[in-house]
């Protein structure tokens, strides 16, 4: 049984963990945390989320969490995210890092970590934007053909980074494999509780074709999350990503 703690436990991703944790009997939750200003701090996770109480409590501080644990999971803000790189690093410990809106600072920071350390970032933990990622490599050699590619974003309204994390890794992952395309515009929409929806048009003339992932329940992301953590428990130092799980 794996023994995970999650960082960030209060929020959408970090309840939806919770949860499937509870329904999975190869994991064990040992621990979660917030920032300080958190007024859940204190409170078991279970009721947290909404379910029944495990009895581990939320933490304000890393350094408090258990020692036995197998992997940290992140689903937090960006800067506090980094307090998990380093603590993971202190104690060598496996991160899956599914937090976005870095700088180009932050992105030195977590691959100087991953030198010490097997560290999972990936913007989205869902098996079908892998799965999608796959598609593409496989069909870029004809997007030539379109004359417009452009990215389509929705989420919640309480959403902080814009474009989402997950937009920019497609626009980026597409240029690279698009001929003389430098750049990929995205259109990013926040509205409701929508939990995800990503969508690249390909469009020419009076042609037009859709490629969308939409996420209709967060627990997607939970065990995209949780089957990244198993895997990653038994792998060297370095830094991966979601494809290299599906490869």
């Amino acid at each position: 049984m794996l023994k995970v703690a999650i960082s960030g436990s209060t929020g959408r991703i970090g309840k939806a963990l919770i949860k499937a944790i509870g329904q999975n009997e190869d994991f064990e939750l040992v621990g979660g945390v917030a920032g300080q200003e958190n007024q859940n701090i204190g409170k078991d996770l279970g009721e947290i989320a909404e379910v029944e109480k495990i009895g581990v409590p939320l933490s304000s501080n890393l350094y408090d969490l258990s020692e036995e644990i197998g992997v940290l999971i992140d689903f937090s803000e960006a800067k506090f995210s980094l307090k998990a790189v380093e603590y993971s690093k202190n104690l060598h410990i496996p991160l899956v890092l599914g937090t976005t809106g870095y700088e180009d600072e932050d992105l030195n920071i977590i691959r100087e970590a991953s030198q010490f350390i097997p560290l999972l970032k990936a913007s989205n933990t869902s098996l079908g934007i892998a799965f999608l990622k796959k598609i593409i490599d496989l069909t870029s050699d004809s997007f030539s053909y379109f004359d417009n590619l452009e990215i389509l974003e929705t989420h919640h309204q309480d959403k902080k980074d814009s474009p989402s994390g997950t937009a920019l890794d497609l626009a980026n992952f597409l240029s690279e494999r698009i001929k003389g395309k430098d750049s990929i515009a995205i259109e990013s929409q926040r509205t409701g509780d929508t939990a995800g929806e990503h969508k690249i048009i390909l469009s020419k003339e009076a042609e037009r074709i859709e490629l969308t992932h939409k996420a209709l329940d967060r627990s997607i992301y939970a065990k995209g999350a949780l089957a990244g953590a198993k895997w990653l428990n038994s792998k060297p130092n370095g830094l991966y990503s979601m494809s290299d799980i599906y490869s």
